[in-house]
């Protein structure tokens, strides 16, 4: 069975502050007599359900598209943190995490209003992501826009992950899934020289 935890674009999706937020313009329209029904989509490569690749923060990263698509094909880990705080070691050393697995975070994010951005998210703490690097996961996931809060103008989350080659896929709808592990599918869209793209997610349960 495939669980979808893809956001849905125009239907529930939130702007990051700064970002121009998503637009689509319908250019044709059968109901308006054209032949046609037509749409153009105007949306930065961080809307919804997306992929940060290295060049986002890293000088000469790579960039999505450089990728195989079976890079985001790939067990993962769904862990759950109840409550207030980031997810740290003290939530990260207990797994059994595996080498070039998926580690998805489900928090409390689940459950803040889509109606405008909350800076009160639950993120990953800098510790957090150094465990993860150090245990050899190759993606990292949260139900939320950013993996990290902007407290630290460094960003040390995003340039420990993404530095490491440690991809990150932002704004995950986990509300639906349980902990454990699952086959997590998360093709993103191919756009040349792109340091992220929307993508459609997807966990597959294990047997």
């Amino acid at each position: 069975m495939l669980i979808d935890i893809t956001r849905t674009i125009w239907l529930d999706t939130l702007t990051y502050p700064g970002d121009a937020p998503a637009s689509l313009e319908q250019v044709a329209s059968l109901e308006r007599g054209d032949l046609i029904n037509l749409a153009h989509m105007n949306l930065s490569c961080h809307t919804g359900t997306h992929i940060d690749a290295p060049a986002h923060f890293i000088r000469d990263g790579a960039t999505l598209d450089s990728f195989p698509p079976e890079r985001f094909v790939l067990d993962a880990l769904v862990l759950e943190k109840r409550g207030e705080g980031d997810v740290g070691p003290a939530e990260l050393a207990r797994l059994d995490l595996r080498k070039g697995e998926a580690v998805l975070l489900k928090t409390r994010n689940g459950s803040l209003p889509r109606s405008a951005f909350s800076g009160a998210f639950t993120g990953l703490s800098a510790a957090g992501a150094r465990l993860l690097v150090e245990r050899g996961v190759s993606m990292v996931g949260i139900d939320y826009l950013s993996v990290e809060r902007d407290d630290d103008p460094a960003y040390p989350v995003h340039n420990t992950l993404l530095g490491a080659g440690v991809l990150i896929v932002e704004d995950l709808d986990l509300r639906a899934v349980q902990p454990g592990r699952y086959r997590l599918y998360c093709l993103p869209l191919r756009i040349c020289g792109t340091e992220a793209a929307p993508c459609r997610a997807l966990l597959e349960m294990q047997d």
